[in-house]
């Protein structure tokens, strides 16, 4: 009897787990604004159900052209480059809850930075 309860504990510890792992996209979407000088961004659905974002430089404005962006585990992986300084940046964002993202850009210095959703 103990060796089934342990099972079904370790089950439902497993799946637990899981589940915080995957990530929701639909609390992806809205406005964030990061805890430093880097780039807004919007994330948002089309028409079709895809995910948009366009993300834009908190000194200019000046918007980031999106190579790529796709999910990759439990991360959203984005390429973007900043056309007026050449700046090519392969981002991995990461939610902790519905109102933060925490971002690893993987550029050399690699930076870390924290977004909060505003709305």
């Amino acid at each position: 009897m103990k060796k089934v309860i342990c099972i079904i504990c370790i089950l439902l510890l497993s799946t637990s787990i899981f589940a915080q792992t995957k990530m929701d996209l639909n609390s992806l979407i809205g406005y964030w604004e990061p805890d430093q000088h880097s780039t807004q961004m919007v994330i948002w659905k089309d028409v079709e159900g895809k995910y948009q974002m366009v993300e834009f430089s908190t000194n200019s404005g000046d918007a980031l052209t999106l190579l790529s962006m796709k999910i990759i585990d439990s991360s959203l992986v984005v390429k973007t480059v900043f056309e007026p300084k050449n700046f090519f940046a392969e981002s991995v964002f990461t939610l902790v809850d519905k109102d933060t993202l925490v971002c690893k850009i993987k550029n050399n210095p690699e930076v870390t930075i924290t977004y909060t959703k505003v709305k």
